[in-house]
């Protein structure tokens, strides 16, 4: 891995050529280092050139635009030290607030100047492992030249956000996912020549691929001006393999249907599409990665397929709570709000599970105490705290004891020593040495949803 980073990113969109049917394919650009290495020779020749020149000038001239190839084993080596000195950090400044600041002015300047150097050199040696997603989005241009003149049809390849960086170990992930997004984009999302004309459009389809940062996120979308998802379709298709179906299903609930193992409403099998895998794979890998997937589409003016990702899995911003006498953190993105409710905004439904009236939108309550066996909690809602959660595009309430603080927390994996526990992604350790477990908001949300049912279901059993 090169520690200088990948290829050079575009600043601005960058719009391809169009892909027709007959045109021919050329190789997608590559990632190169080809300026490190000439600056490299330079430098050398520069300094072979006249050997009286002093020795400081020559290594800055030589130092500008080179690059040094590590090892990722080392970064990764050099991010853990780093982060066991922010521990460290933080287990000092918890035992020197037991004193007195006005006695001790100069150990709380101290305290202070070591924490701001221990996040600028922690955000220092994470840049180390940021790659611009141009590296990904360079080997679309002839993916799609090819497969839309495999398909016979013509499109435009647009790209946003090449400069938008993203850890090395996300960023190679995450070709694959994207990979059969673009695929399915051109096979059921855009239409042939013909019917685009037909319908009013334009021949030529467009097919956009762009990344940018919101918040600790990194938002990776894939957009077509294609057809859309047919509705009626996929509920066929569902109700066919035997899916449960709420009649009130939502435009949102039904586009997640393709995610189901198994499903395609392709009519017949080619080697492009049709064999009913690969949606359900993507979803599963952007979760492992600590993402989600969110599908919107129109009739006939397209469909984006938004892919949620954190910008590095070795910290995170996080929301320290209490249940009973256990410090849970939860991932700060997940975090909308929180709240003391009353005995009116609680309500229990038919199949004895309890809602959490929010401004007139009623959230599956999830009670972290359950979830995880905490004798000595508050099990009353309106003695505790309710924390709305969102994601995946969906809210849900979460019953806690009391909030905590805000604190960025070092994430350390359990799964290379322990089996995967349900309702946790990981682990920290805090400023007075304990460890506290990272809630895995995702996984909650998608069991409050099994076992709640949709939305609209619950409003109508609670009147």
């Amino acid at each position: 891995a090169d520690a200088a980073g990948a290829a050079p990113a575009a600043a601005a969109p960058q719009a391809h050529a169009q892909a027709q049917p007959s045109a021919a394919a050329q190789p997608a650009p590559q990632p190169h280092a080809e300026p490190a290495a000439q600056a490299a020779q330079s430098a050398q020749a520069a300094a072979h050139h006249d050997d009286k020149r002093p020795r400081p000038a020559a290594a800055a001239s030589g130092a500008e635009g080179s690059s040094i190839r590590v090892g990722v084993e080392k970064v990764d080596q050099l991010i853990n030290l780093v982060g066991e000195l922010v521990i460290t950090q933080a287990m000092l400044a918890e035992t020197a607030s037991a004193f007195d600041p006005a006695l001790h002015d100069r150990l709380f300047n101290g305290m202070a100047q070591l924490e701001r150097n221990a996040r600028d050199l922690q955000e220092a040696v994470m840049s180390i492992r940021m790659m611009p997603m141009d590296y990904v989005f360079s080997r679309f241009p002839r993916l799609v030249r090819d497969l839309a003149g495999k398909l016979g049809k013509q499109v435009e390849l647009v790209t946003f956000g090449q400069a938008t960086e993203l850890d090395k170990s996300l960023i190679e992930r995450i070709i694959d996912p994207l990979t059969h997004l673009v695929r399915n984009s051109l096979d059921h999302g855009i239409e042939t020549v013909d019917k685009r004309v037909a319908a009013g459009k334009d021949g030529v389809g467009q097919l956009v691929l762009s990344a940018a940062h919101h918040g600790g996120n990194i938002v990776i979308e894939v957009s077509d001006d294609g057809a859309g998802l047919n509705r009626e379709r996929i509920l066929a298709k569902a109700a066919k393999q035997g899916m449960q179906i709420s009649e009130n299903i939502s435009d949102d609930e039904v586009w997640q249907l393709i995610f189901a193992p198994g499903f395609s409403t392709a009519e017949t099998v080619t080697d492009v599409s049709g064999r009913g895998v690969g949606m359900d794979v993507v979803k599963r890998n952007i979760q492992s990665m600590g993402g989600h997937v969110e599908i919107s589409s129109q009739a006939g003016r397209g469909t984006t397929t938004r892919i949620v990702l954190p910008l590095t899995l070795a910290i995170l911003d996080g929301m320290s709570v209490k249940v009973g006498s256990e410090i849970f953190i939860l991932p700060l993105n997940f975090v909308m709000e929180s709240l003391q409710p009353s005995i009116d905004d609680i309500y229990t439904v038919g199949n004895g599970e309890r809602v959490v009236r929010v401004r007139g939108e009623y959230l599956p309550l999830v009670a972290l105490h359950e979830v995880f066996s905490v004798e000595d909690a508050r099990t009353d809602p309106t003695q505790g705290i309710v924390t709305i959660m969102e994601t995946e595009g969906r809210r849900f309430a979460m019953l806690i004891d009391e909030l905590v603080g805000q604190q960025q927390v070092v994430v350390k994996n359990l799964e290379t020593n322990y089996r995967k526990v349900h309702g946790i992604s990981a682990a920290t350790i805090l400023g007075d040495g304990s460890v506290a477990l990272i809630v895995d908001v995702a996984a909650l949300n998608r069991e409050t949803r099994a076992t709640h049912g949709a939305r609209a279901g619950a409003e109508l059993a609670i009147f």
